[in-house]
Formats: C-alpha cells, structure tokens, sequence
C-alpha cells in the first residue's frame, strides 16, 4: 500500500472516530495538574485540588503533518 492509501485510510478512521465525538488532542496541557490531601484528613485540614483544563483539539493540517512524519518513519 502506498503512503498516499495510507494515509488516507488514516484518516478516514479519524473521520469516523469524531463522528463518535472522539478526538485527537494535545495531551501536554494536563502536566500542570495537581491534587493534595491526607488518606484520613482531619476534621480541620483542607484538601486542596489545582486543575487546568485545556483542550486543543488537533485542526485538519496537524493531523496531515503528524500522519505524514509517521508514514516518513514506518
């Protein structure tokens, strides 16, 4: 199969997953994430829980991009 097939057929398989709103994202956005707590906390301590949230979905052109530096490497 050539890379062109390749990566069209890639593609169409992200095509189907968004239809079942799954999508590709950027995965580096959660590193600053944290949560603190005791196992038992004392009535008096407080649990403290830093999130940022995120999501930058991957456009048509990324996704082009990272298909074709894979296709590059296989």
């Amino acid at each position: 199969m050539r890379n062109k097939d390749k990566k069209q057929v890639i593609l169409d398989f992200l095509n189907h997953m968004e239809t079942k709103d799954i999508h590709l994202t950027l995965f580096g956005k959660f590193k600053d994430n944290s949560m603190w707590s005791k196992d038992n906390p004392q009535s008096s301590h407080r649990t403290m829980i830093n999130i940022q949230f995120k999501v930058d979905r991957l456009n048509e052109n990324d996704k082009d991009v990272e298909i074709d530096k894979w296709l590059l490497n296989t």
